[in-house]
């Protein structure tokens, strides 16, 4: 016993002795690393968010509650666990997803997939024009985007101007680095706090005031109404399996966050902790947001317009709530009406402060994709830092094809819009598609014997079996995803939806073989 006790005791004294080390050189160095709890921030703050609960009651009522489960189980709880693993593992890395694929795979596999998910990623950027619709909601309590004309413009060029300016104050603070970006995520955290307290507890006292009834009450007759709700969009096996295929996309996002590694103190413990804990709170609050949902509004009473769609979907979520919240206090219908249209101007100004953590939604790709491959596979432009450790020239070459994109959609009409719609459709899957090379990866690391593992949730066997079912799981959804258009005979959107990883990948394997064949002729040192 007394041995234990001194190793356990050297164990912590070391453990100690390299956090302060790791803090001296931080102090000394250019680049600031951050806590636990602004990596636990910047977590919940990449993988989360509360419309995702609110859109799935919208799609799906109460039958979301199977498919969030189904997806929890099968993919976002042994994902995470998976993610943290190989983090933790490769923690003096500095590519992120890009270094665990490498160092279990090869340099071919991990590029592909790194780029598709890179590509991807930059492509999202596009829709930042959307930012007018939030902006219009903040002023009127409603949309009116589609009226606004600036300088004699047409009302997309209007909107493209807009999303450039708020672009590039994202980009502005994504350049200072990892540490001002983390203190927007810790900002970003606490009004999203703010924002639960506002939607979660009203539905809750609305709840309460009414005798504890139901707004949208539980009709459980039998095996169908588990994954059959009141939508009758969904109301077929083919369109529900494409919604469990959502479920599942809404769940994604934790290898982002462990591309951070490097920049986290005392990553071996911090990681993992910071992971497992925000990804039990994201999956019980999924499921809370859905049930309080039913519990404050009526399904049909709240989306029986047919101009409810999925991007305005919270803000007649909103109305509703807060016009029974109206009811509840003794107001008239009239005076119900206009607090919920305050309360969604109020709820839209948070969303727009918690819009904070946008800079590191930027920085991610360029963390994955630029700061990991080795030395002499990219200009050396693309990955000199500036003095916050930025890769700064990448940013700027990043933003100048986001912005040159929005002009392009913003100023050339249906044509462009179509393009848009087109690239919409390609990086569907192109978002997923990665996560299914992390997890081969992680099969593969699981094997490997050579590669020291820091921390392990699963064994040697079980992390094989885990892996290979959450795999499973990600090939039928990504697969069905790619067949279901071609099902109901959309066969345009088919081809650009395949045509996504395929074009991705293939401009990814001939940057890893051109990288090869120039280090085998000894032209890269």
């Amino acid at each position: 016993m007394i041995v234990n006790e001194n190793n356990m005791k050297n164990e912590d004294y070391l453990e100690e002795v390299e956090e302060v080390y790791e803090e001296k050189i931080n102090q000394k160095g250019k680049v600031a690393k951050v806590g636990f709890w602004s990596f636990v921030s910047m977590i919940f703050m990449t993988c989360y968010g509360l419309s995702n609960g609110q859109q799935v009651y919208y799609q799906m009522g109460y039958a979301s509650i199977t498919y969030v489960i189904i997806g929890v189980v099968l993919f976002f709880i042994p994902y995470t666990f998976i993610v943290s693993e190989m983090s933790s593992a490769f923690h003096n890395e500095k590519g992120g997803i890009f270094s665990w694929m490498k160092n279990s795979v090869g340099l071919r596999f991990s590029t592909i997939g790194a780029f598709i998910w890179y590509i991807s990623g930059v492509i999202w950027w596009f829709s930042i024009s959307s930012i007018c619709i939030t902006l219009s909601t903040m002023i009127f309590g409603k949309d009116e985007s589609e009226t606004w004309h600036i300088f004699g413009l047409s009302n997309t060029g209007t909107t493209a101007i807009i999303g450039i300016i708020w672009f590039l104050i994202i980009v502005f603070f994504c350049r200072r680095g990892i540490k001002s970006i983390s203190k927007l995520a810790n900002i970003s955290m606490l009004v999203t706090i703010l924002m639960h307290i506002i939607i979660l507890g009203g539905g809750l006292f609305v709840f309460f005031m009414n005798g504890a009834h139901f707004q949208q009450p539980f009709h459980y007759t039998g095996i169908q109404s588990l994954f059959m709700g009141p939508n009758k969009a969904y109301d077929n096996v083919l369109a529900a399996l494409g919604f469990l295929v959502f479920a599942i996309f809404a769940l994604g996002g934790m290898e982002a966050s462990g591309g951070l590694i490097d920049k986290v103190k005392n990553p071996k413990k911090n990681v993992p902790r910071a992971m497992i804990m925000s990804g039990i709170i994201i999956a019980i609050l999924y499921i809370s947001i859905i049930i309080i949902s039913g519990m404050a509004m009526n399904w049909k009473e709240t989306f029986s317009s047919s101009n409810v769609n999925l991007y305005n979907y919270s803000i007649y979520m909103v109305q509703q709530q807060f016009f029974e919240f109206g009811k509840c206090i003794g107001l008239s219908n009239a005076a119900s009406v206009s607090l919920g249209e305050w309360v969604n101007r109020i709820t839209t100004w948070i969303t727009f402060i918690a819009m904070l953590n946008l800079p590191l939604m930027l920085y991610y790709p360029i963390k994955q994709m630029f700061e990991g491959m080795p030395k002499g596979m990219l200009p050396k432009f693309l990955t000199k830092e500036n003095k916050y450790g930025m890769t700064a020239n990448a940013l700027y070459v990043q933003a100048a094809i986001i912005i040159g994109a929005m002009l392009l959609i913003g100023f050339g009409g249906n044509t462009a819009n179509t393009v848009y719609n087109n690239l919409t459709y390609m990086v569907t899957i192109s978002t997923s598609i990665p996560w299914a090379f992390i997890v081969f990866s992680y099969i593969k690391f699981k094997l490997n014997d050579d590669i020291k593992k820091e921390y392990q949730f699963f064994n040697k066997k079980w992390g094989v079996v885990v892996g290979s079912i959450t795999f499973i799981t990600l090939v039928f959804a990504n697969g069905f995803s790619i067949v279901q258009p071609f099902l109901q005979h959309n066969y345009q959107q088919g081809i650009w939806i395949v045509s996504g990883p395929v074009i991705f990948g293939f401009l990814g394997w001939i940057l890893a073989e051109v990288y090869l064949k120039r280090k085998e002729k000894n032209l890269i040192k």
